[in-house]
């Protein structure tokens, strides 16, 4: 298929277009320049232009086409002309090629409007504000900022020296390649500065203003412009990612007193580290670094820290409303609509931490909330009156409070438990860039791992020795499967890519080149191996034959980003986890939806079942983990203690412990009966984000532990201390 780009055209995808050279509907050429052949459109709400795929011969392109009705604004086509230009002369990888003659015009017979056209190298990947979207709007991690903000800095560096700046980064100008690497894109407002434009700036000359809320700096806004306004609107870009919250979000930015307040929602962050992004975002261009080189300088001595990523103070254990110690009531008369809501303080009558029990009381739809069970329970035995008491209030207010639940499943026990520490016996660093994912294979003595580096690596575990690389992926790989008898390995990448191969031989067996539309984040698999699922980024479902790949049913989940699935041992249900904060149970056979469950106060990272088949346990970036009957969804416990995101759990081999690495730095192995705590392992040098056990390691006592981080390439071998 080709498709026209002629905006009058009656039919651009015209079903003869395929091979022709002139569209079959309107006769304006489909080989642009002799050389370009469109094939889809990408978007058409970016800036003032049509974005399209375009392909040289094989080789992909985007082709972006100014839209007509800007076509006679001269400062419209001024910019996009200068695009190109620019984008001509900066020849580096961390920003799309174009070459001398990438910007053309196209006039077509069918209309007397001359379309103004830019071909580009398509950047194989999704900007930050959609990989932000993707993976459940995380705060970053702060190893992973520093890599992205010294990538960026050196992208700076070179358009600085070409005597350009860019006058609008932000994420969604910022690009993340499939191999992992950033990219700066979208240079329609870039600048060539001089020494004459500098001076026309210091004596209040330059009035051409490009503005992007909370991203663009006071003197731009003003139409004065100068190189390290990039240093300000990188600050706030690399904040928004620390925060995952926009500039403009009033959690950070008080609009009557303008102030921007930041620092107090990225805890994952060293002082140093925040002090050079707050000089960054300093609102005097004077206080600023002065150039790129300096920036570098300071992120190159954070680098040589070993704490530059460590918080500026423990974060807070993770803040749920309805463990305040407090009571609400929700009171209505007559059982109408409007509520009004009335608090009693309990804390006079609250004894130290206990297992909670939940009151609901309330007209319509109350919200739940919780007070301490010993402020009802408690061995004096307050809670007749206090029943008594809210009940006189409700009656005496002239309204009826609907009784809906006194109680709910306790926390884990919290018992001081002396911390293990770990000490580091291999790391296995051949992966490039970071790494997505680790599988065990059932002897426990060998593991797969996924990189962005677009590639698989098989090692033997006991030597630490590298037994086959699968170096021909088409993207950076998410995640990885394998078969019940471990002889295939199936692989889902950034590109929507989906693979199965042999794993003695390495050999590929089958591929589906755009399985999801977007990045697939997680696998899953009946227990007999024979179909296979996959979940992605564009909220999508899939179910596969797993011998042959083929398609056997898919459906929308409406959860938005897909982060985890599983499959139930019966294989009648997908429990997936989506960036909503939901986990859903979806029947296999039809897809319907049969049960959500709700609770968690933040994205939920994983999903595991435990080997009996009887409980979920799902860990959240709210630093808790939940467990829940499989058969009715019943939340049965919390399990609290790790003061960050939870982001990996596994089973041990008999099934009685759950470990859980978080981004806290440490592991927790839990007793699943009790939920009760019994190791904390301590050590680690790096935020955890995928865990796996050894053959030593397959229970409470194990020896080995392997980690890996998206923040870095290496995969740590662990060895706990003799108790």
């Amino acid at each position: 298929m080709s498709l026209c780009i002629n905006p009058d055209c009656p039919r651009p995808d015209h079903p003869g277009n395929g091979e022709a050279i002139d569209c079959q509907a309107c006769g304006t050429t489909l080989v642009l320049e002799g050389r370009y052949r469109v094939m889809r459109l990408l978007s058409s709400q970016t800036g003032f232009g049509m974005v399209y795929e375009a392909y040289e011969r094989d080789l992909p392109k985007i082709l972006k086409v100014l839209r007509r009705e800007h076509s006679h604004t001269p400062k419209v086509l001024a910019m996009f002309r200068h695009e190109a230009e620019t984008l001509s002369r900066l020849q580096h990888s961390g920003v799309p090629y174009v070459a001398p003659d990438g910007y053309f015009t196209l006039t077509s017979p069918a209309t007397s409007t001359l379309l103004h056209c830019i071909v580009m190298e398509k950047i194989d990947g999704v900007n930050l504000t959609q990989w932000m979207k993707q993976q459940g709007r995380h705060p970053i991690h702060g190893q992973l900022a520093l890599g992205w903000l010294t990538q960026l800095v050196e992208i700076l560096q070179q358009i600085h020296q070409n005597n350009y700046f860019h006058r609008d980064i932000k994420p969604e100008n910022v690009m993340i390649r499939t191999s992992g690497q950033l990219a700066l894109v979208d240079f329609g407002a870039a600048r060539e500065f001089t020494q004459t434009y500098l001076n026309q700036v210091s004596q209040g000359g330059v009035a051409t203003a490009i503005s992007s809320a909370g991203y663009t700096p006071p003197e731009q806004e003003q139409g004065q412009a100068v190189p390290q306004s990039d240093f300000y609107s990188l600050g706030r870009t690399l904040i928004y990612l620390l925060t995952a919250k926009a500039p403009t979000d009033t959690a950070l930015y008080n609009a009557m007193e303008n102030r921007f307040v930041w620092r107090p929602h990225a805890p994952q962050i060293s002082n140093a580290f925040a002090d050079l992004l707050d000089a960054m975002i300093s609102p005097r261009v004077v206080d600023r670094p002065a150039n790129a080189q300096e920036i570098l300088t300071r992120l190159q001595q954070l680098s040589a820290q070993t704490d530059f990523a460590q918080p500026v103070a423990q974060p807070p254990a993770p803040q749920n409303p309805a463990l305040r110690p407090n009571l609400r009531l929700n009171l209505g008369p007559n059982l109408g609509t409007k509520r009004t809501d009335t608090t009693f303080n309990l804390d006079s009558e609250i004894s130290p931490p206990a297992p909670q029990t939940v009151l609901q009381l309330g007209i319509t739809t109350p919200s739940w909330q919780t007070i301490p069970q010993t402020a009802i329970f408690g061995r004096r035995r307050r809670w007749p009156w206090i029943v008594a008491a809210m009940v006189g209030l409700v009656v005496g207010g002239g309204a009826i409070a609907i009784y809906k639940r006194f109680s709910s499943p306790p926390p884990s026990p919290t018992v001081a438990i002396p911390p293990v520490p770990v000490q580091l016996q291999h790391t296995l660093p051949d992966h490039e860039v970071s790494i997505n994912d680790l599988l065990l294979f059932a002897d426990g003595l060998s593991m797969v791992s996924a990189g962005g580096d677009k590639t698989i690596r098989f090692w033997d575990l006991t030597s630490g020795k590298l037994l086959k690389t699968w170096d021909n992926q088409t993207s950076y790989v998410n995640t990885i499967l394998l078969s019940p008898d471990d002889t295939r390995l199936y692989s889902g990448n950034a590109d929507g890519g989906l693979q199965a191969w042999t794993v003695a031989s390495g050999d590929l067996l089958w591929q589906k080149s755009a399985a999801h539309n977007g990045p697939i984040n997680t696998m899953g698999r009946t227990p007999d191996g024979q179909q296979l699922v996959s979940g992605g980024a564009d909220g999508h479902i899939y179910i596969w034959q797993a011998s042959t790949g083929k398609s056997l049913r898919s459906f929308a989940t409406e959860q938005g980003a897909i982060n985890n699935l599983v499959v139930t041992s019966d294989s009648q249900h997908i429990i997936s986890a989506g960036s909503d904060r939901t986990i859903k149970f979806w029947r296999m056979a039809t897809g319907q939806l049969e049960k959500t469950l709700e609770g968690h106060e933040s994205f939920i990272n994983t999903l595991v079942i435990s080997p009996d088949g009887r409980f979920l346990f799902s860990a959240s970036a709210d630093g808790t983990i939940r467990q829940w009957q499989i058969n009715t969804g019943e939340l049965l416990r919390t399990l609290s203690g790790h003061t960050s995101y939870v982001n990996d759990m596994i089973f041990s081999r008999d099934g009685r412990t759950l470990s859980s690495g978080s981004a806290d730095k440490t592991i927790r192995i839990w007793n699943v009966e009790t939920g009760a705590v019994e190791q904390v392992l301590t050590g680690f040098d790096m935020l955890i984000d995928h865990v796996v056990l050894s053959s030593s390691a397959q229970s409470a006592q194990s020896e080995q532990i392997v980690t890996a981080s998206r923040a870095t390439s290496a995969i740590k071998i662990w060895q706990r201390d003799q108790l």
